[in-house]
Order: C-alpha cells, then structure tokens, then sequence
C-alpha cells in the first residue's frame, strides 16, 4: 500500500471547557448557592421518598402543601353550608336531630356523617399528591395504583388474628381492671345486649369504615408521610422522621386522652408506618385499620358499648398494654405475609436515563 492510501488521522472533536465555578452536572439550574436545584432522581425510590422524582423541585412540596390547604378550605366551607343549612332547616320548623348530642353520634345517620367525613382524606391526598408530582397513584402504592390483593389478603388475615386476640386479651385483662361502679354488670361475654338500631348500624359501619379507615391511612400514613420524605435527601431520615412524626400526629388527633391510650394509638401509627415501607404501599396499614375498627366497632354494637368506644378518653394500663401487643403480633404475622407476596416497594421511573455512578454517594435526592 502506498503511503497516501494511508487516511489522516482524525482528530477528537473539541471540547468546550466549562466556565470556571461552573459543574457539568447534567442536571438543570445553578450548581451552586441557596437555591440550587436538587438533582433529578431517576433511580429506584423508596414509598417515603416517591415524590422526590425526576420532576422534583424545591418549590413542589409548597405547591402540595398548598394544594392540600385549599382541598381542606373546600372542605370546611361545605360543612359550613351544611350547618348552615341545617340551622335555617330548624328555624323553619323542620324536625332533625342535635348533631352535637351523643346520641347522634352513636346513630346511623351520625357514624354515616363521621365516617364520610373523615373518608374524604382519600381525595384530598390524590389531589395533593398530583399538585406535587403529577403521578395521584403514588400515594396508594409505589406502582402507582392500589394492590387489591394485599388489601383484601391483608384485611382476611387481619380480622382472623384481630378478634380471637381482642377476645382473648379482653378476658384476661379484666380482673385486672378496676370495676366502673356506674357500669352495669354485663355476665361476661354471654347474653349479648346489641344496642338499639344494631342492624341499621352495622350495615353502615360495614360500608363505610373502609372508607373512613382508608381516609386516615391516605392522609397520615400517605400524603404526610410522603410530603415529609420529599423534604429529606437521607434515606433513613426520610424514613425515620416521617413515621415519628405522622404517629404522634395520628394520635394527637383522636383528642385528650390518658398517656397508656396515647401510647396504643402512637404505637399502631408507628407499625403502620413500618407496613407501608416495608411493603411499597398503603394496603397492608388500611387492612389493619379497617379491621381494627371493624372488630371494635362491632363488639361495641354487640354490647351496646358504641358511645363509649367512640367517646373514649381512658384506659388502665392493662388495657393499654394489652391493645398495644395485639396489635403488634397481628402486625408482625401481616408484615410477614406481605413481604411473602413479593410486592414491589420501590419506585421505578420509566425511561433509560440512568443516574450517573456516585452521583448521590448513598442517599438519595
């Protein structure tokens, strides 16, 4: 071959080197100072840090935040028309009942209301959670969609664990508990004394404390503990401290109540919190909420107890004590189930972008 058969070497293209103080870094904004944006993440997400995804901007948590502010106000603003127009239904001289009485509270027509009212924590966190990331399923699950299988898999479970265990823990714990002189001696659990209207009851405590268990679980465990984890970049923090705090929230909302019922509802929080990370979604936390609620709902009916399971505000430490291990062993045999059904638990955003290697040195952004 002859020499000028030989090609030019090609030389590499020219590259332009980056402004001083300036990073290559693919991701958009300044590199730099207070408000710089954070990387987008593209990489695997846990349920708690769902919302710290691609679209992810310093400001999206306010958007949320305020979108959320503004459901509740429409909220607000319906039950005051509501009120509204119940006092000039009164005036009118139309017979209605006091729905500030508990005998109300403890009717059909009162636990539909209560029960509704607090369902609609579902919808308020779908549209929060769209404000914020545009994806409203991410709050039922990290596939961004409810898993009807591990919420109705979850629920059989937990009822059969639930009331042979709140029976059982009943029994036991009773002698340990000073006797109410104002109570009336009811013979064990044998004859049942249903309350008045106990059908009426029951239908609408069947139908509608899913909704209302759901509503709490969406807003506490869901829109809350997400909101939180879009705020952390560590990993263990977005786990650790939206849990902590959306416990000791769920258990402050119930109202004034001695330090061992505090503990019982600060200690379910804080299992829910565990289900719904340890498994992607709300399902598992729902399932145990809406049983618990059915299980208690019901023996209350059974004996005609309903206002005082709904009005409560004390229990001895045995009580306590023993609600809180139930719930705990009816957790740990739901958790273990869950994780035996292989769900997926974290966020997997579509596309082929890849996040760079060492990009985040071990936390997420």
């Amino acid at each position: 071959m002859t020499p000028d058969a030989v090609p030019p070497p090609t030389e590499p293209p020219a590259t332009v080197p980056a402004a001083p103080g300036r990073s290559q870094s693919p991701s958009s904004g300044p590199a730099a100072g207070w408000f710089a944006e954070p990387a987008p993440v593209v990489g695997p997400r846990e349920y708690p840090q769902a919302l710290r995804g691609p679209r992810h901007r310093w400001w999206r948590p306010l958007v949320g935040l305020g979108t959320l502010v503004g459901a509740l106000v429409v909220v607000a603003g319906s039950i005051l028309l509501l009120t509204l127009g119940f006092v000039v239904a009164q005036l009118l001289g139309v017979d209605l009942p006091d729905p500030t009485t508990d005998a109300f509270l403890v009717s059909p027509a009162g636990m539909l209301v209560t029960n509704l009212g607090l369902a609609v924590g579902i919808p308020v966190a779908l549209v929060a959670t769209w404000a914020q990331a545009g994806r409203p399923g991410l709050v039922s699950s990290v596939l961004g969609r409810v898993r009807w299988r591990l919420v109705l898999g979850g629920l059989g479970l937990s009822l059969l664990l639930l009331l042979p265990l709140t029976v059982a823990s009943s029994l036991l714990v009773s002698p340990l508990v000073p006797a109410d002189p104002a109570a009336a001696d009811d013979g064990g659990l044998w004859p049942l004394t249903p309350a008045a209207g106990w059908l009426a009851l029951s239908v609408v405590i069947l139908l509608t404390t899913p909704l209302q268990a759901a509503g709490e679980e969406y807003f506490f465990r869901g829109w809350a503990s997400q909101w939180l984890g879009s705020l952390l970049r560590w990993r263990w923090l977005a786990v650790i401290v939206p849990a902590v705090v959306t416990a000791l929230l769920f258990a402050m909302a119930h109202g004034a109540q001695s330090p061992w019922l505090f503990a019982d509802r600060l200690v379910f929080g804080l299992v829910a919190s565990l289900l719904v990370w340890r498994t992607g979604g709300l399902e598992l936390a729902v399932a145990l909420h809406v049983a618990n609620n059915l299980v208690a709902f019901g023996l209350a009916i059974a004996y005609d107890g309903l206002a005082d399971s709904l009005l409560i505000t004390e229990v001895a430490p045995a009580e306590g004590a023993a609600s809180i291990t139930t719930t705990l062993v009816t957790a740990a045999v739901l958790l273990w189930w869950g994780r035996r059904q292989r769900p997926a638990v974290v966020v997997e955003d579509p596309g082929p972008t890849a996040v760079p290697a060492g990009a985040a040195n071990g936390a997420t952004a």
